[in-house]
């Protein structure tokens, strides 16, 4: 079926990065998933596809495709695998975790995907849920009223989807408040703390990799994430990764710290330590102080 891509979010890795057009189609057809009907492709990239889906019980999800080929070398696909098995048994430990349903591998199609949340609709009204089901599919719990588990308010219309980031919050509304602010760092922080815990690094912490799930701020493209001490591999975003480079928690930690200097003031990373000048004069300055 002829799909049509999200433009891609600044500063998206390179393995996501959607292709300049607006409306495309993934750089190969997919494999079929099973239980699972690809309805649309939202981002594609050197390394996978991520596809909008609908389960067998017509619930939505997020299924990413990584294809073996497009690496140059077969070990940084291992070593992707590899992370997702290790991130797998935890994600759905943590409420600010990316909840991972389910991983599948196909040897004869050369890939594997994994099954997580589906983010919300940046466009959509959070107060209803309106994406029209198949006359052949039971109402899914969200259409009935109540959240389906481990999944996310399916979005108004699946062709005009597009997923709700930080970064999203941020191009739209400017610097965020400062209760959110601190709400969104305490969310993320503690996601970090449970990661780390588990020996595991997240390597590339930015507003594009925040994603909201029913309106909880959650880590996403957790394809990089990997045993801490891992520097094997250089990976992250200019501007976001500390001089020492990435794959330690102090890395990731370093990297929370600048998002939250761009959500709380409105500017770049790069411009850190400058403060807005008219910081003094917002409204809400005896909060910031």
């Amino acid at each position: 079926m002829v799909t049509r891509l999200c433009s891609a979010f600044r500063d998206a890795p390179a393995e996501m990065r959607s292709p300049p057009a607006g409306d495309s189609v993934p750089l190969r057809q997919p494999p079929a998933v099973p239980d699972y009907e690809l309805l649309r492709c939202i981002g594609s990239g050197s390394y996978g596809d991520v596809w909008v889906a609908r389960n067998v019980l017509g619930q939505f999800r997020a299924v990413k495709i990584i294809y073996r080929s497009r690496f140059s070398d077969p070990r940084p696909f291992e070593r992707e695998f590899e992370g997702m098995q290790r991130f797998e048994p935890i994600s759905r430990s943590h409420p600010s975790q990316l909840h991972i349903l389910h991983v599948g591998k196909n040897d004869a199609e050369g890939c594997f995907y994994y099954v997580m949340e589906l983010a919300d609709d940046a466009h959509a009204d959070p107060g209803r849920a309106s994406l029209p089901r198949r006359p052949d599919l039971p109402p899914t719990s969200q259409q009935m009223g109540n959240k389906v588990g481990g999944g996310a308010p399916p979005p108004y219309h699946v062709e005009d989807y597009v997923p709700r980031t930080l970064r999203h919050d941020l191009q739209q509304h400017g610097r965020l408040p400062p209760a959110g602010c601190v709400q969104i760092g305490l969310s993320l922080a503690t996601a970090l703390t449970h990661l780390h815990d588990q020996g595991l690094v997240h390597r590339d912490i930015k507003p594009s990799n925040v994603i909201f799930v029913n309106g909880v701020p959650k880590l996403s493209d957790i394809g990089l994430v990997t045993e801490a001490g891992d520097t094997r591999s250089i990976v992250g975003t200019e501007g976001y990764l500390p001089p020492e480079g990435p794959g330690t928690p102090q890395a990731d930690i370093y990297s929370l710290g600048k998002v939250l200097y761009e959500i709380s003031t409105g500017m770049d990373r790069r411009q850190l330590p400058k403060l807005p000048p008219e910081l003094r004069r917002w409204p809400d300055a005896p909060r910031v102080d």
